[in-house]
């Protein structure tokens, strides 16, 4: 039998390869085409194969449908849901505590696939304690168990971010339940940040904008799994649908250490084993309170609408009272008061813009008024500096008709008059705004549900930070018009008993030097905070608003010996004083905030 192999056809007529046995016709065999041929098709074994890797039935789907998948399906497709949520139902991350190591895979794929800064992360990695208690004495405790815990956005049901968010610039998916953060939306207001207690959002210093994870909504919507889930080699993510509208206890917390689950009502669910222990477990990093931002240009913003609208309501009181006794208040020390309120609030409004990242996006702060308390308070201060710039032109009005030319005002018609009401009427309507404003200011922070920013906390500082300046302010205007001595005596002497009276509440939980008594700890972390970290400003807060009472005594010790230099010294510098403390106390008020949050682990 020869060894040379048949010669293959030119031919364009495809000629179809014959078995090597048959040697019927040995000139038509093609080894080449057959073995080519061969490549193209596959046994019953091989397709099966394929549709099971594919984890559907034969004959469900083809072949060539199943080939359209992600390459990488066949490893995360039981990490992700069948099928699309129903109603009543939504996409959630689903964490198998006793599978993950804490290696960070999840948090180095989150952070390249989206593209993050440096220094920004979208998902974290914590560690639970297991089995040691931590103490005063042992801030770091040293236990003989950890666990890890990855955590990123928890896609809440009632999400704060959202809620909080003045222009909308969060979205919630409707059918898939994802939280998205609408970039091209963002003021950089920081908000969010406040308002979700899991320090979900990110802010950004260079675009000037915060981010989030959005479960990479994605990859999700072309049936990839999101990077966390692709990228953790132990298969401790997983994407499931919940069922939401589920109810939470005050106490159900998604781990331990974590905020209570009943403020946004997150949809991670945290799988393990160990459940009893987990539970039992403390965080890591659970005594280490870093201080918080400043938030420098919202704290002068904050002290000083509060001084304005204070300074109008004094004035207003006083002029009732003096009414009722048959008296007023001197015209130019009412017009006085007035413009300075104004001068002061605008003061305060524009340097609030400082603390946005994209300030010439601010004009949408409107958009979120049904359900932002930031825009509550924009809006309200912002009508409250109009009608008290209204009020203010009122009355200034003679004042400017003096030095006006006659031509000038021989040009305007008789029918134009101002009635005397209304510059009275204006000012009554900015003390009603200035108080809602002081309110939703208030409220902005009591919103974020932190222990240390409740109402109980929050209304009496704000409100009494304007008793405390603006009502040695208001002596210091009634005065320079000309005003009675008895209600300059009275505003000084209500200044000093209330720096007085705030001082010492203040000194019960926040500013004493020893945290004996304190029953709260979250009241405990903070003090302790104001006590190292923040100690200097503890100090120079106790300084000055001491020295700013003492200073009001000596006003009214001047005053009363008829004394100008004395009295207007001491009461300038008392202004100065009580204004300083204030600030200082507002600083404080940001800066020793704690509160409790997803565990942290050690650097």
């Amino acid at each position: 039998m020869s060894s040379v192999l048949p010669i293959e056809r030119t031919s364009t007529q495809r000629v179809s390869p014959r078995l090597p046995l048959d040697d019927s016709d040995d000139r038509g065999f093609d080894l080449v085409g057959m073995l080519l041929q061969e490549q193209h098709s596959l046994t019953a074994v091989e397709a099966f194969s394929r549709v099971h890797d594919a984890n559907q039935s034969f004959g469900e789907r083809s072949i060539h449908e199943a080939s359209q998948e992600p390459d990488q399906a066949v490893y995360y497709r039981r990490l992700m849901p069948a099928t699309p949520p129903r109603e009543g139902e939504q996409y959630a991350f689903e964490v198998d505590l006793d599978a993950c190591s804490g290696c960070k895979a999840c948090v180095v794929a989150c952070h390249t696939l989206n593209g993050l800064e440096e220094t920004e992360s979208w998902r974290k990695v914590g560690t639970l304690t297991i089995g040691e208690d931590v103490t005063d004495g042992l801030p770091i405790a040293i236990a003989p168990g950890v666990q890890h815990v990855t955590t990123a956005c928890h896609h809440c049901e009632d999400p704060g971010c959202l809620n909080g968010c003045p222009v909308k610039a969060y979205d919630k998916d409707p059918v898939t339940g994802i939280v998205r953060h609408l970039d091209d939306q963002c003021i950089g207001c920081k908000y969010c940040t406040m308002m979700c207690p899991y320090e979900v959002p990110k802010y950004s210093k260079r675009l000037g904008i915060v981010r989030k994870c959005d479960m990479c909504h994605q990859r999700l919507s072309v049936g990839e799994a999101p990077a966390c889930v692709q990228s953790c080699p132990n298969e401790a993510i997983s994407i499931r649908t919940v069922v939401t509208g589920q109810s939470f206890a005050i106490s159900d917390r998604l781990v331990a250490g974590a905020p209570v689950s009943s403020i946004t009502r997150p949809t991670t669910r945290y799988q393990t084993k160990r459940g009893s222990a987990i539970a039992e477990a403390i965080p890591q990093d659970a005594s280490i309170d870093p201080v918080a931002e400043s938030h420098w240009p919202l704290a002068a913003m904050l002290v000083a609408t509060q001084i304005s609208v204070s300074m109008i309501l004094l004035e207003r009181v006083a002029s009732s009272v003096l009414w009722i006794a048959g008296e007023s208040l001197p015209l130019d020390a009412v017009r006085i008061t007035a413009a300075a309120s104004l001068i002061i609030a605008l003061v305060g409004l524009n340097i609030a813009p400082l603390h946005l990242g994209q300030p010439l996006r601010a004009w949408r702060v409107f958009l979120g008024l049904r359900t932002s308390w930031l825009s509550r308070e924009a809006v309200i201060l912002g009508k409250y500096v109009g009608a008290l710039s209204v009020a203010v032109v009122l009355m200034w009005l003679p004042v400017i008709a003096s030095y006006t030319p006659d031509a000038v005002l021989d040009r305007i018609p008789t029918w134009i008059t101002v009635p005397g009401w209304a510059a009275k009427a204006s000012l009554g309507v900015a003390v009603l705004l200035g108080v809602a404003g002081l309110y939703s200011s208030a409220m902005i922070y009591i919103a974020t549900k932190r222990k240390l920013w409740r109402a109980t906390r929050t209304l009496p500082r704000f409100f009494g930070t304007g008793v405390v300046v603006g009502a040695v302010l208001v002596a210091a205007t009634i005065r320079f018009g000309g005003g009675p001595t008895s209600v300059i005596m009275l505003m000084i002497l209500s200044a000093a008993l209330a720096g007085a009276t705030k001082l010492m509440w203040e000194m019960s939980f926040h500013l004493r030097s020893e945290g004996h008594g304190l029953s709260n700890p979250l009241d405990v972390r903070s003090h302790r905070l104001a006590t190292t970290h923040l100690n200097h400003l503890r100090k120079m807060r106790l300084a000055s608003g001491w020295a700013g009472i003492v200073l009001c005594l000596v006003a009214m010790g001047g005053i009363t010996i008829q004394s100008e230099l004395i009295s207007w010294t001491s009461l300038i510098l008392a202004i100065v004083a009580m204004t300083a403390a204030e600030s200082l106390e507002r600083l404080l008020y940001f800066m020793s905030v704690v509160y409790d949050r997803m565990p942290g682990t050690l650097r």
